[in-house]
């Protein structure tokens, strides 16, 4: 291709040699960690919310709490400051009346209690129906007349009792101090895991009744988390329990001092659901009632980590799964990770429970493990297909595929923003144009001369992709190509190699035109020439363009220089084969001559010589060029060959 003016090299490559400004390496840096960070918050978020909103998952979360709360709650003494006295079925053997519970017998309960001097009596027996007036009125006088406080449950208004119900009950205990008994359920698996310490009119519970009358005065006013009382063996419970009819024979110091609450202990009667309740179980109103006195008289808050925690380690493992993500592991590893952590997370978390430590929410700590494990994996794979498809744009059609590996195994390396980064590298660059072409255009009609340029055009790309080069682009019949790029050589030996699969692959398309120029004339078309040019030397390459065109492009004197040198081809007489004339830099041959010996120089051997042309002026360059021209030791006759161009 012979133009008046600049040849093609000089429109391709004409911008000047820079060296780039390397990087900032914040402003390289920050748009990974920006993803990284949003997937860490978005993953917290995530799990937080999901761990609390989403039924079946919140669900999870409290199970797997009581899990821990059944299964590893550290041991503790029997709280010596509360006994229960429970009616059960041997109480009720000898009465002819279960319920309501004999008001007598209750009667008599007050006073064998006021003669043990405990602390306070709480009554967990609701007084909502009348009996006999007698024993009715006798219990009323033991309560009311006792030495030590005595608190009767009371009913809150969302208790479904009948209007003459609720007025009986507010006459039986008018003038005792009252607390109701209402307990907090969940609404998806109707688990009592809270405590309401005050109803809407401001009714304290029985359990705040009862710790106000024990002296305490700090009492929450919203509602809390029951801490439950740990047991001192998986045999024994964790406040004495006396059955009702056996409470006069006790040695009356086993009572001195404590909070006794009365209640009833019956099959299916004010039975519930609670942590404590292995599968199939329950526990009984007023042993719950006791946990969550025992706590108000510690003063004992939930062991239960708090939001803050809970979300502080949720972002913990959400940055854990990303990191892990982002560590590029097998999917077998990932996988095999992914699962073990959370089970590591669970055992350290019954571990440290069982120690005495808080109780950590299991759930949300774990979607966020997962929430950053997937979400980032997504992203990088996201990436990943934008960053194969932007350089299957730049390079697929035009590389072999050990190149293209390379390519895609180092893009890291020269991959930023989706696009390549600029960078400075070392590399030989080719340049190659038919000669004559001018004239083989006005002889041809455009679909011959198409389809004829298209099979040199075939024909040329197989050898350089097959010598590891890039064919980077056509103009018209020239062809630039790169041996070195884009992922950077980092050793002499590596340049070298470059050069030599360079002079490798100009040598084999002088070669393969002798088969083309055969076939075409057998076909009536015309023979041709080729000059190639080949310089070895620093390079600035990158991408250019915009949104919608891109090109892998190389800026400087050494893609300068290659297209001078493949038209001052033009001027030398001598050829390197019957159908070629390649012409290469100094920087170019001494590395070919590094090579050989070695072990990627030795196919080179013996196939090509060179002969000094001198140190030329090319047009555009202020100082000589010292350049050889190639001699194709195999295929080196001097046949026509179509002309000069």
């Amino acid at each position: 291709m012979d133009g008046p003016s600049a040849t093609p090299g000089e429109r391709l490559a004409a911008s000047p040699a820079v060296k780039p400004r390397p990087p900032e390496p914040g402003r390289r840096r920050w748009p990974g960690m920006r993803l990284a960070l949003a997937v860490v918050l978005g993953g917290t978020l995530m799990a937080l919310a999901a761990a609390r909103l989403v039924p079946p998952l919140r669900t999870a979360d409290e199970s797997l709490g009581d899990r821990l709360i059944a299964a590893s709650a550290p041991a503790r003494p029997q709280h010596p400051a509360i006994a229960l006295v429970l009616f059960g079925e041997d109480s009720f053997a000898g009465l002819a009346c279960r319920s309501p519970v004999d008001r007598g017998m209750l009667a008599d309960m007050i006073g064998v209690l006021e003669a043990a001097r405990v602390r306070a009596i709480g009554i967990d027996v609701l007084f909502d129906q009348p009996t006999l007036p007698a024993l009715d009125e006798r219990l009323r006088r033991a309560m009311l007349g006792a030495s030590v406080p005595v608190v009767a449950i009371t009913a809150l208004e969302q208790t479904p009792l009948t209007e003459r119900q609720r007025r009986f009950l507010n006459e039986f205990t008018e003038g005792l101090p009252r607390g109701h008994a209402n307990l907090a359920k969940d609404r998806l698996d109707a688990a009592v895991r809270w405590h309401v310490p005050f109803g809407g009119d401001g009714t304290p519970s029985l359990p705040v009744q009862l710790a106000r009358v024990g002296g305490v005065s700090g009492v929450p006013a919203e509602p809390f988390r029951i801490d439950w009382h740990g047991r001192p063996d998986g045999a024994t419970a964790p406040f004495p329990v006396y059955p009702a009819e056996a409470v006069a024979l006790l040695p009356k110091d086993w009572l001195a001092g404590r909070t006794v609450l009365v209640g009833t202990a019956l099959a299916g009667i004010d039975q519930h659901r609670t942590p404590l309740s292995p599968a199939g179980s329950s526990t009984a109103g007023v042993e719950i009632e006791a946990h969550v006195l025992a706590q108000l008289l510690d003063g004992r808050s939930s062991p239960r980590l708090p939001v803050a925690g809970e979300a502080a380690l949720a972002l913990l493992m959400a940055a854990a799964g990303v990191a892990v993500a982002l560590a590029g592991l097998p999917l077998w590893s990932l996988a095999s990770v992914g699962l073990l952590v959370p089970a590591a997370g669970w055992a350290g978390a019954a571990a440290l429970f069982a120690a005495g430590g808080p109780l950590v929410p299991l759930m949300a700590p774990s979607l966020g493990w997962v929430a950053g494990i997937a979400a980032m994996t997504v992203q990088l794979s996201l990436r990943e297909r934008a960053d194969r498809r932007v350089m299957m744009q730049l390079f697929a059609n035009h590389v072999s595929q050990p190149v293209a590996e390379e390519i895609w195994r180092e893009r890291a390396t020269f991959m930023a923003g989706n696009r390549p980064r600029p960078q400075q590298l070392t590399a030989t660059v080719l340049f190659s144009d038919i000669e004559g072409f001018t004239t083989i255009c006005e002889a041809l009609e455009p679909e011959p001369l198409i389809r004829w340029l298209e099979g040199y055009l075939d024909a040329m790309v197989r050898i350089v992709t097959a010598n590891d080069g890039v064919v980077l682009r056509f103009v018209g019949d020239a062809i630039l190509a790169v041996f070195g790029a884009p992922v950077a050589r980092t050793t002499q030996a590596q340049i070298d190699a470059d050069a030599v699969r360079a002079v490798t692959c100009a040598l084999q398309m002088g070669r393969e035109l002798a088969a083309l120029n055969r076939r075409w004339q057998a076909e009536g078309l015309p023979p041709v020439g080729i000059r190639v040019g080949l310089h070895t030397g620093p390079l600035v390459a990158g991408s250019l363009g915009g949104l919608r065109h891109s090109e892998y492009s190389l800026l400087g004197d050494t893609a300068n220089t290659a297209a001078r040198l493949e038209a001052y081809g033009k001027l030398v007489d001598a050829r390197t084969s019957r159908h070629c004339r390649i012409i290469v830099g100094d920087p170019t041959w001494q590395a070919v001559g590094q090579a050989v010996g070695q072990a990627v120089g030795r196919d080179i051997r013996g196939l090509c010589s060179a002969l000094p042309v001198g140190e030329v002026a090319l047009k555009g360059k202020t100082r000589a060029v010292r350049i050889w021209l190639l001699v194709d030791d195999i295929d080196s006759g001097d046949g026509d060959a179509g002309g000069r161009g």
